[in-house]
């Protein structure tokens, strides 16, 4: 591990730890905390700044911060950040901005991007609307996990209906945003792509832990679920960059297309997560498919109760099989039953 600084006064050490590609921030000798980060070429994207709840309070994430920009400023290297807390520190601190990779600027929460005035005027396209629907349904889904008011058999219930979801979305992602976006925006589909692992093994480590299962039990539910919103989080923004950038290159209708794609795929993509498994290409689609068969095993067999696609009738085209069973439009027979109005809305484009 590298030294990038030492501070004996304060007994603080920040190291780089290439086997984790992680920086970590040292006192006495004991990781109190750490910036994750990935090497793309010359440049490094950085994700998250962790203190220990212990140390908080005194200072440390700006001095791991401050540690390893002025490092990556000595050696000439370039980052794209997705840290708040890094963000925080550049806004402070206006002479680290050098650092920033001008080619591949930062998602931030106050973006003028042309995909965030769509979203606050209202005028969001079908694939962001689609995107969002399911980041909306993850986060509520992650709340109730959480909710100390419900007894436990629901909260394990509602845990693994967002496990099974996460990693039914992660699979879809994997599947058609990812092999979409190849051509056009490889670095942020690596990124992407890498985000992905580390979120279906959190929620392999979530899943285990509310099973039981004895490699987990030793960890601290409230620290798997703050990791697991962590990469939630990122998800949330990697995805929604990559989404900018194919709707740069592809028209309105290809766009469309790409959506009504992810959502049919994500009913009929794994229900528990396999990070271990190949994600993209071609070997990625056929891992997928034999896992969606095996799970779909599981479930029947466990009595998993877990949200299922709505039957679409054969005769879907047919204004009298809209009367028969009721769907406004064709978009409204592939939608799931918590983002059926974003589809409604992919029929009226």
């Amino acid at each position: 591990m590298r030294i990038l600084m030492n501070d004996s006064q304060r007994n603080l050490t920040v190291v780089e730890n290439d086997e984790l590609r992680r920086y970590e921030l040292l006192a006495a000798g004991t990781a109190v905390g750490t910036l994750d980060f990935r090497v793309l070429g010359r440049r490094r994207v950085l994700g998250h700044t962790e203190v220990t709840a212990d140390q908080r309070g005194r200072g440390l994430a700006t001095a791991l911060i401050k540690a390893v920009l002025d490092d990556l400023i000595a050696e000439g290297v370039r980052i794209t950040n997705y840290c708040p807390a890094v963000e925080r520190f550049l806004q402070g601190h206006p002479e680290y901005l050098v650092v920033l990779d001008p080619s591949h600027p930062p998602i931030q929460p106050g973006s003028t991007s042309q995909a965030d005035e769509n979203h606050q005027d209202g005028g969001s396209t079908p694939l962001q609307r689609l995107v969002q629907a399911q980041h909306a349904r993850l986060s509520e889904l992650a709340v109730r996990s959480q909710d100390p008011t419900i007894d436990g058999f629901e909260r394990r219930r509602v845990t693994d209906q967002f496990a099974a979801v996460a990693a039914q979305h992660a699979a879809a992602v994997a599947d058609v945003l990812l092999t979409a976006s190849r051509s056009s925006s490889g670095e942020d589909a690596a990124v992407l792509l890498h985000n992905l692992k580390q979120f279906e093994q959190a929620l392999r480590v979530l899943k285990g832990r509310v099973y039981g299962d004895a490699r987990f039990l030793n960890l601290s539910t409230s620290e798997i679920w703050r990791e697991t919103e962590r990469l939630l989080d990122e998800h949330d923004s990697l995805e929604t960059r990559v989404v900018s950038g194919l709707e740069q290159v592809h028209d309105a209708g290809s766009a469309a297309d790409l959506a009504r794609a992810l959502a049919k795929r994500q009913w009929s993509s794994p229900t528990r997560p396999h990070p271990n498994s190949p994600h993209a290409g071609v070997a990625g689609r056929i891992a997928h498919q034999l896992w969606r068969i095996a799970d779909s095993t599981w479930d029947e067999l466990e009595g998993r109760g877990l949200p299922a696609e709505p039957t679409e009738h054969a005769n879907r085209h047919s204004a009298f099989s809209h009367y028969l069973f009721g769907t406004p439009d064709d978009a409204d027979l592939t939608a799931g039953p918590d983002t059926s109005q974003t589809h409604r809305d992919l029929g009226n484009q």
